[in-house]
């Protein structure tokens, strides 16, 4: 039997028939059919032959049987084979990719011989038992043959040949098959248990290539060619891909094979344990198509055999697998554009799948070990150590022992030591992570105990992001016994020879596993393999995805585990949608075109699910990738090793080099620009979206095209605004970026030249003097009286000394030979090598770690809680009418259209609109204020913020040092409450001050904080030291301590003094009352108490100087040495101030219900003596990072919701924090200026950053920039939110309480007549009158000024709790309790068309009633609520517009039935509530406040 007369038999079937009297004649000619159609169309499509690709002096030849029992003896056949050919070099079968690669001499033998040759050698091979066909683990196609190979080749020809046509029968519709001869094919290949039937009656005929031919040729001849259209769409896809890989093949296989060790692999036969969990698509796709057969045999006795066929079709799913193509081919050809091989790509196809990511460690990890920690013994010198440790180590070598003059370099057991033997010292590094140490000693003498780790494989750290963003379980395999630092993973297996043991035990529990590793079997034996290997190791054949050293290229695959699994998900709502109004179309369509509409209802789907995957894909490939992480212990090692290990000198980088390096760093993460239309299809994404686009398609499938048009036109316009708003916002952003971009000097071939922190490169050389900005995290390399001001990175508010001298230091703040990023110069000046830029930086690194999807809440929680409820109400009221309309005697199809249209109309299409247009309407206030919104959603979670963490530095303080008090024998007084005695001391401290010059700054804070307070206070150099001039000075220096002047007054020589207490209080000898002249001599218990008096002027937050002077003698010239024997005066202190409106700012959210908590690093009594006052708590509950370390989560969520401040607090406690209060329920805001806040800033629901002061890192990590740094602009950022929630309460009570309404009285009047007295169109014109203008002049309005505090109360319990719903009831019932009456009277009195628009009238009126009672005297609302009814009035008293609407033309009879109706309904609702059992909605005024009930009474705790 032909194809064509099997067509024939297809196209005879009637459906209606009983299945059994169908299928039993034609059995066994159906089964002989698609045998020889498929035997012709597979020979046809991919003829017998063997795949060939050739390179100079090599061939890959597809080999057979090498697979499964007696593969390896296949294998060997072959080689031995084709290596008798003379011309043969060698040849060597690469069985994983069924390919035996043949390398040949000059004149290469010919192809067809090669292939007779392989051809004999697998006859020869025993039989094999045939395989079972597989969907999980289909046949490879090797990369090499690039599209040709592809599937896509036949069938994208079919498809042409398809579209042809069906172009041409259009011309000739009476040659057309039935429509459902090609929908009995897409059954079949849609299908996955009738694909699997199809190829089991074809007894192994190629139909996986020649069912696809054959449904295309059948769609060609029996519909319009949409499907044909959407398959070509996928074809070309994949084509690309394809493509794409060929050429990824041949850049990438002269570097992956250079001679037979490289390619030979062996099978792989370990059997998976139990059956492949079934994927999530296939098991849609069997229970959407059994759905739809029991819903086709349901309806078609009531609507014909032909509409229950359509019906029981449209259940058919083409969107998940367009969405799975849509998403694999855009990942497919950007990895294969990077140089990743796809030996699978069906690999791509199943990332959705993945639920389990194992990650073997030695995958991850370098084999060069190197130091990472030292801990010194007996007081060595760390420079020197540290020069001796780096001479010694090899890292090729580590364990091996070294000597070198005198010193010795090895592994503690291996040394000859007298003394200290060091295993202490070395269990501690192992427990602070070094996994190899060694002993470092001088002779017998151990002088330090080295700790080793692995080099950090580039890219190890993007995967380990990438596994935890992915959302599925993350498994380690390692062969350490306890892997301590280790923290992201959720379970521990074996690795190395049992890798492959560990992969099935995961799959026997049911997992599905994506391997990342260079064990070519356990790759194999993975679901999804991700193959590594290093340069000159061979290629990790076995695994699905080659990616050789490129661990970035595999953390993104990681990351595409869930969002393919979200493409997944996406796509079947899509289906489901589809699915659904294609049914629905198909009952409206005559019965010849039923089919048709539920295929092109199919086809949509299809198509929006592929360009969603498409989308969801470059989503992910425009995410930046994580910046590498290295473990260079740059601050231990001497700067002749840093020099050499960055290739640079000291004079630079050439600019040839520097451009080399340019493009190999990563870029800094500053924001990148938004487009609208990306904007645009963002602001789309909310669970509302697709709600909406179902209902507008149903509407349109029913013929309401019009309504369909209001609601996409209500949902794009949303969308629109919201995305406008955020463009541009990011344009201010953007601008506020290149106002504050940092400038460096820095030289390059030895000259200095100005350029942009961007711009550097490892290895560039800067030169940096007070006041510069760090550029790039650095390596100082020469210093002179260095101080660096690190408030930005670890919250410190005193200046760090720095010094080029190599330092032991596990933490941060300790690595005095570093500079890092954001942090700002001091005082001195500094030469250094920039070792890391942009977001390989500390700071840049800190922002990249604590990137993790948002949780869900705000908007998308609201809107998907609303959504929820309001689809049950739609479904609910369609299916009340079309049953009130079977029950009176009315076909179903006649009363579907009023069914469906009015389940559209229960759905609040608005809501997005008029949430977004809050939000706007509050960010557009919030920027006069100050304030740039990145996101508008952020107003709404400000609205919920509950608690409110902020950093001392900068938010709470002013972030500069100012003079805060004066100290003599008589205790301190305030700088502005000076008396006589302390302003002698200032005017002391003043001349031992350096002068200020206007050409630049004072180089140190301190000495401005003196120079500038002795201004205030009215202090001059001469005070107490007539004609006073100064001669010498001694500058300040870290090691010096203190800065001496020598000066001349009229007295003779001064000396004066001002410095750290510790360097000065040696150097006096007496104690001097200043003015007096009157000294005492000090003994070394009076100097003691004078340090005590320090230390205790030091708690209260504050740097202590201590000030002394005496008279010198003639001719004594100023050194070191001559700064002795001098008389104290007192002390002054310094301190960061804090800012006066601080504390009110903190009050008001205290009132409000917000937790503040202050962060910092500071010393706890520093923090606590800040917080008491600005907290007003007479004792702070003072808490610090190291206790929360001791703490586990259980522990830390007791203690949260009580603490005040926690100090010595780094970034990683700042995020642990915010992620606690999360878990806790809270939402959080985070506020801060500095780097350091910018991971917690991210991570927090709401992230302010004050911007006049913040840092790049900051700002972009923050959804909030207050740019004049004033905390009353966050509490007013606060009231803005707690004001749009209570005017989105009121707008959603209008919106969803007039749609409640609606629906009520619509089903209640279908029960009475069987049919609603609205049309369609009146449907839609009730809500384009009371959805948009009214609701949204509700949204918008704007708080009163008196109601502020009121304000502060209000956030989204109150608003949006209980309190919504009965506001929502009430105007619900009201509604439809006036138009009830309404058209009640109206039908007693007239004809039904007069009773439906005086319905009409009633319902809009009624409506529009409540929202002028709830917006009181606002303007926009007046304007809105009147405008919208003189509309309704001028469209009913039109006689040509009141036709189109269904309506007549009403007397005043009639309008006055509608007034009075309206009127009775508004005015007895308050009565009405307590009936029901509601409270009555705040009316006036009041409800703008949103505080209060109506009678005044608190609301309940629940609500609260």
């Amino acid at each position: 039997m032909s194809p064509l007369s099997s067509l024939s038999s297809l196209a005879a079937l009637r459906l209606p028939l009983p299945p059994s009297l169908l299928l039993a004649p034609l059995k066994g000619g159906v089964a002989a059919g698609m045998r020889d159609a498929a035997g012709a169309v597979g020979r046809l499509v991919r003829p017998s032959q063997r795949g060939v690709w050739s390179y100079p002096g090599r061939y890959y030849i597809e080999v057979r049987g090498v697979h499964g029992i007696g593969g390896e003896l296949v294998a060997r056949r072959v080689e031995r084979a084709l290596e008798e050919h003379p011309r043969v070099a060698w040849a060597r079968v690469n069985a994983p990719s069924e390919r035996v690669v043949v390398a040949v001499d000059r004149p290469p033998p010919s192809e067809q011989d090669l292939i007779t040759r392989i051809e004999r050698a697998e006859v020869r091979a025993p039989a094999v038992p045939t395989e079972e066909f597989d969907e999980w683990a289909p046949e490879p196609r090797h990369p090499s043959g690039g599209p040709k190979e592809a599937q896509s080749l036949a069938v994208v020809a079919a498809d042409v040949v398809g579209l042809s046509v069906a172009s041409a029968l259009r011309l000739t519709p009476w040659l057309k098959l039935p429509t459902e001869v090609a929908a009995a094919m897409s059954i079949i290949q849609n299908h996955p248990r009738l694909r699997r039937l199809a190829l089991a009656v074809t007894r192994g005929e190629p139909t996986e290539a020649a069912l696809p031919v054959l449904t295309a040729l059948t769609q060609g001849v029996a519909t319009r060619g949409g499907g044909l259209a959407l398959d070509l769409i996928q074809r070309m896809a994949l084509w690309r891909e394809a493509e794409a890989e060929g050429r990824a093949w041949a850049a990438m296989e002269p570097h992956l094979v250079h001679g037979p060790q490289d390619v030979v692999a062996e099978p792989i036969v370990v059997e998976r344990p139990g059956p492949s969990p079934q994927d999530t698509v296939e098991r849609f796709a069997e229970r959407s198509i059994a759905a739809g057969a029991v819903a086709g045999v349901l309806a078609a006795p009531f609507a014909g055999p032909r509409r229950g066929f359509a019906v029981g079709f449209s259940s058919v799913p083409k969107a998940p697998g367009a969405g799975r193509e849509g998403f694999a081919t855009s990942l497919g050809r950007f990895l294969a554009l990077r140089g990743v091989l796809a030996m699978d790509r069906s690999c791509l196809r199943r990332l959705g799948q993945v639920d389990t990511v194992l990650l073997d460690e030695a995958a991850l990890r370098g084999d060069r070990y190197e130091p990472i920690d030292l801990e010194l013994l007996g007081g060595a010198d760390p420079e020197r150590t540290a020069e001796r440790l780096f001479d010694l180590f090899d890292p090729d070598e580590p364990l091996e022992t070294r000597h070198d003059s005198g010193w010795v370099l090895g592994p503690l057991d291996r040394l000859e030591l007298t003394g200290r033997t060091g295993q202490q010292t070395a269990a501690r590094l192992r427990r602070r992570g070094s996994e190899r140490v060694l002993g470092l000693a001088r002779g017998r003498t151990l002088q330090a105990v080295v700790g080793l780790a692995p080099q950090t494989v580039p890219g190890a750290e993007a995967v380990a992001a990438a596994a935890r963003r992915a959302g599925s379980r993350i498994v380690l395999a390692t062969d350490r016994q306890q892997p301590t630092d280790i923290t992201f993973a959720d379970a521990v297996v074996p690795s190395g020879g049992r890798l492959v043991a560990s992969v099935r035990s995961l799959q026997a529990n049911g997992a599905v596993v994506l391997l990342l590793s260079g064990n070519r079997r356990a790759l194999g034996a993975a679901d999804c393999g991700i193959g590594v290997h290093r340069e000159g190791e061979p290629p990790a054949w076995g695994a699905h995805l080659l990616v050789g050293a490129d661990l970035e290229s595999a953390g993104l695959i990681v990351d595409a585990v869930g969002v393919a699994a979200r493409v997944d998900r996406e796509s079947a709502l899509l289906s489901s949608g589809g699915s659904a109004i294609g049914a629905v179309a198909a009952l409206q369509a005559v019965p010849n075109q039923a089919t048709a509409r539920a295929a092109a209802s199919s086809t949509s789907a299809g198509t929006l699910a592929f360009a969603l995957g498409n989308w969801r894909a470059r989503q992910l490939l425009a995410r930046p990738m994580d910046p590498p992480v290295t473990t260079t212990p740059w601050y231990l090692m001497p700067v002749p090793r840093v020099l050499e290990r960055l290739r640079t000198g000291h004079d630079g980088l050439t600019p040839e080099e520097a451009a080399a390096r340019t493009g190999q760093g990563p870029r800094r993460g500053e924001p990148t620009g938004t487009s609208l239309p990306a904007a645009f299809i963002e602001e789309l994404a909310n669970p509302l979206t697709p709600v909406l686009a179902a209902g507008a398609a149903l509407a349109a499938a029913v013929g309401s095209r019009t309504d369909a048009a209001l609601v996409a036109a209500i949902t794009g316009i949303s969308a629109l605004v919201g995305g406008f708003q955020r463009v541009r916002t990011e344009r201010a952003l953007s601008e506020l970026f290149a106002r504050s971009a940092i400038g460096a000097r820095v030289r390059r071939s030895g000259t200095e030249r100005l350029v942009t922190a961007g711009d550097l490169v490892p290895g560039d050389i800067v030169v940096l003097g007070p006041e510069d900005v760090v550029p790039a995290d650095c390596r100082v390399l020469e210093a002179e009286g260095l101080e660096v001001d690190e408030s930005s990175l670890t919250g410190e508010s005193l200046p760090v000394n720095k010094s080029p001298v190599p330092v032991v230091a596990a933490h941060i703040t300790q690595r005095r030979s570093m500079l890092y990023e954001g942090t700002t110069i001091s005082a001195g000046r500094a030469v250094a090598v920039v070792v890391a830029t942009g977001p390989a930086t500390e700071v840049g690194r800190s922002l990249a770690t604590a990137r993790q999807a948002a949780p869900v809440t705000g908007v998308e929680a609201r809107l998907t809680s609303l959504t929820r409820a309001s689809v049950p109400i739609a479904l609910g009221s369609a299916a009340a009418v079309a049953g009130a309309g079977l029950l009176h005697g009315l076909p179903p199809t006649e009363n579907l259209a009023s069914a469906v249209n009015l389940a559209v109309a229960s759905v609040p299409e608005g809501l997005p609109f008029l949430v977004n247009a809050a939000q706007l309407a509050a960010a557009r206030r919030l920027a006069d204020l100050g304030a740039l919104v990145r996101n508008p959603r952020t107003i709404e979670a400000l609205g919920r913020a509950d608690v409110l963490c902020f950093d001392k530095t900068g938010t709470l303080t002013e972030g500069n040092l100012e003079l805060a008090a004066v100290s003599d024998s008589g205790g301190p007084l305030p700088a502005d409450r000076l008396d006589a005695p302390r302003k002698a001391v200032l005017a002391a401290a003043l001349r031992a001050t350096p002068p200020a010059r206007q050409a630049e700054p004072m180089a140190h804070q301190t000495d401005r904080a003196v120079s500038v307070g002795a201004r205030r206070a009215g202090v001059g150099v001469r005070r107490g030291a007539p004609r006073w001039r100064r001669t010498d000075s001694l500058p300040f220096e870290p090691s010096r301590a203190y800065h001496a002047t020598a000066g001349r007054t009229a007295h003779g020589a001064l000396l004066s003094v001002k410095g750290a207490p510790e360097g000065v209080l040696e150097r006096v000898a007496r104690r001097r009352a200043p003015g007096t002249g009157e000294a005492t001599e000090l003994d070394a218990r009076d100097i003691e108490k004078l340090a005590d008096a320090a230390e205790e002027l030091a708690g209260a937050g504050r740097r202590v100087l201590a000030v002394a002077e005496r008279r010198m003698r003639e001719g004594e010239e100023l050194t070191d040495d001559t700064v002795r024997d001098l008389d104290f005066l007192g002390f002054i202190a310094i301190a960061d101030p804090v800012r006066t409106s601080a504390a009110p700012a903190l009050a008001r959210l205290r009132e409000s219900g917000v937790q503040t908590v202050m962060l910092t690093g500071d010393h706890p009594a520093t923090a606590d003596a800040i917080a008491a006052p600005i907290l007003d708590v007479p004792e702070p509950k003072v808490s610090t990072g190291p206790e929360l370390d001791e703490m586990d989560d259980e522990r830390l969520d007791e203690l949260l919701p009580t603490v005040d401040v926690i100090a010595r607090c780094s970034p990683h406690h700042k995020v642990r924090i915010v992620q606690a209060y999360q878990r806790l329920g809270r939402v959080v805001a985070m506020t801060g200026d500095g780097a350091n806040d910018a991971p917690a800033i991210r991570l927090a629901d709401v992230g302010i950053a004050l911007g006049r002061r913040g840092t790049p890192a900051a700002t972009a990590a923050a959804d909030l920039v207050v740019t004049d740094d004033r905390l009353e602009t966050i509490v007013s950022a606060l009231m803005e939110g707690r004001a749009m929630w209570a005017s989105v309460r009121a707008a959603l009570a209008i919106l969803i309480g007039g749609n409640f309404g609606e629906v009520t009285f619509s089903v209640a009047t279908s029960a009475l007549t069987g049919s609603t007295p609205l049309s369609a169109r009146q449907i839609m014109l009730v809500n384009l009158l009371t959805d948009l203008a009214p609701a949204l002049a509700i949204a918008v309005r704007e708080p009163t000024g008196h109601t502020g505090e009121r304000l502060l109360k209000e956030g989204p319990s109150r608003s949006l709790g209980v309190a919504l719903t009965k506001e929502m009831l009430l105007r619900g019932v009201i509604t439809a309790a006036g138009a009830g009456l309404a058209w009640t009277g109206a039908r007693l009195t007239g004809r039904g068309r007069r009773a439906s628009t005086v319905a009409l009238a009633a319902l809009v009126g009624t409506q529009l009633a409540q929202t002028l009672t709830t917006g009181g005297l606002d303007p926009h609302v007046l304007i809105a609520g009147l405008g919208s009814a003189l509309v309704l009035a001028a469209i009913i008293q039109t006689p040509g517009v009141s036709h189109f609407f269904d309506c007549t033309p009403l007397g005043p009879v009639a309008w006055g039935l509608t007034l009075g109706s309206i009127a009775v309904a508004t005015l007895f609702g308050p009565v009405l509530a307590p009936l029901l059992h509601l409270e009555q909605a705040p009316l006036g005024t009041e409800a703008a406040q949103g505080a209060d009930t109506a009678d005044g009474a608190e609301v309940p705790a629940a609500s609260r």
